[in-house]
């Protein structure tokens, strides 16, 4: 659910459009999660990825053509999209995994430590300060993903597995140096042309993966007596997942400060948890709800303090 973009201030008109466009973007990131749980019921993961990955990145360059954007080619830009190898190649490919083994809520839940992961990351390898109040809130936001997955480790409350839950949570690092690797690239190669080329890099290493997982016997295509409308339907659930939360988050980067932006994408587990209470029955525990709270809160006011 990775989304970098040269962070500069906006004081553009549409900024009630903009909100609601960061809104709708936590809202279909944090619904095609439940969504894809539920397709997980009748697909293997990697067949559901690559269906999701083909129906995405059709969507974004028929949007470059009607757009009429400039797609470059140079050696920067090839060198841009092999990004795509971390997001969505093996991020997507390790978290779809560990959806199939856990919770839509839990996945969601964990999905919204990213930026403490790219807040490491940046400290390991950028070496960038951190001040010490982020660094206690990065603690306490560890403490909260702890408590969601606790009851997956006991195997007593929870409903997924811990496999499951760190395979999300590798997903999430993945994404993470994702973040790292691009947040430069953004300033000088246009976002939406630049998706493309990186999920048609990713598209190719799924290929590549399920292409070796199907010659060692490892998985099967699992497309045998699967209706038309479940194959339209995960084709959705990838327009909504990869292309358009991109989209909603990208116009609202256009008329937002960066960081007011992300301080939307808190409300992906709102969504997240919401959506697989309403349509896979799921509950969380409370030591899980406190996990929750203390996860979002930490990571909310992180944004607030980037930011400032």
């Amino acid at each position: 659910m990775s989304v970098t973009l040269d962070p500069k201030t906006s004081s553009r008109p549409g900024a009630k459009a903009a909100v609601a466009a960061a809104v709708l973007s936590a809202a279909c990131w944090g619904s095609a999660t439940v969504m894809s749980k539920g397709l997980l019921a009748v697909l293997p993961p990697l067949t559901l990825l690559v269906v999701q990955l083909l129906a995405s990145i059709a969507f974004l360059w028929i949007a470059v053509l009607c757009l009429r954007l400039r797609v470059r080619l140079d050696r920067p830009a090839r060198r841009a999209s092999l990004s795509g190898l971390l997001e969505p190649g093996l991020s997507y490919c390790v978290g779809i995994a560990g959806l199939a083994l856990t919770t839509a809520s839990n996945a969601s839940l964990i999905g919204t430590t990213e930026p403490l992961f790219i807040l490491l990351l940046a400290w390991l390898l950028l070496r960038e300060r951190i001040g010490g109040g982020v660094v206690g809130l990065a603690l306490l936001a560890g403490l909260g993903l702890g408590l969601v997955v606790l009851p997956d480790i006991r195997n007593g409350g929870g409903e997924g597995s811990s496999l499951g839950d760190a395979l999300v949570v590798l997903g999430t690092l993945f994404a993470a140096l994702y973040v790292i690797a691009t947040r430069k690239l953004v300033m000088t190669l246009d976002p939406l042309p630049l998706s493309a080329l990186q999920q048609s890099v990713g598209l190719l290493w799924t290929l590549g993966v399920l292409a070796l997982a199907l010659a060692l016997g490892a998985v099967n295509l699992g497309l045998r007596d699967i209706p038309l409308e479940v194959l339209l339907f995960a084709a959705f659930s990838g327009i909504v997942q990869y292309a358009l939360a991109f989209w909603f988050y990208l116009f609202a980067l256009r008329r937002l400060p960066a960081s007011v932006a992300a301080f939307y994408l808190t409300l992906i587990p709102v969504f997240g948890v919401g959506a697989a209470y309403l349509f896979l029955g799921e509950t969380l525990t409370g030591v899980q709800w406190l996990g929750a709270a203390l996860i979002v809160i930490s990571v909310t006011l992180i944004s607030r303090t980037q930011s400032s």
